[in-house]
């Protein structure tokens, strides 16, 4: 029994680990980002994304978001890696719009889609 909960203590640590590096890693990538780069070299920063959306404008225009992994959730220590569900607040989105950069944040999500909420094709 006792080796049991080792192990399951040693499977919890070794996912919640992975998360943490993989939440860091994307926080510090983050600051190395610039309003006006393409997406291409968002990529090559931030490596691919965990989720996305995209939206064709009434202008035509393409307006995309890449999600990253920015906050990790409360540990689980009955060995299943993350306790709860994971939320919008655990990503961070990425905006671009037509390539190019323009913002990242849930701030600016929220605004994004409120603001252009009345250009979006539906």
């Amino acid at each position: 029994m006792k080796y049991v909960l080792f192990a399951m203590i040693g499977v919890v640590a070794i996912g919640c680990s992975a998360i943490t590096h993989k939440v860091n890693k994307n926080n510090a990538n983050i600051s190395n980002l610039s309003v006006g780069m393409t997406k291409p070299q968002v990529l090559k920063i931030m490596g691919p994304a965990g989720k996305s959306e995209a939206y064709e404008t009434k202008t035509n225009s393409v307006l995309e978001f890449l999600f990253y992994r920015t906050e990790a959730a409360n540990p689980d220590f009955a060995g299943r890696g993350e306790f709860g569900t994971v939320t919008d607040r655990h990503w961070t989105p990425i905006c671009f719009i037509d390539g190019k950069l323009k913002g990242w944040g849930r701030n600016f999500y929220d605004d994004t889609i409120k603001i252009r909420k009345e250009v979006i094709q539906k």
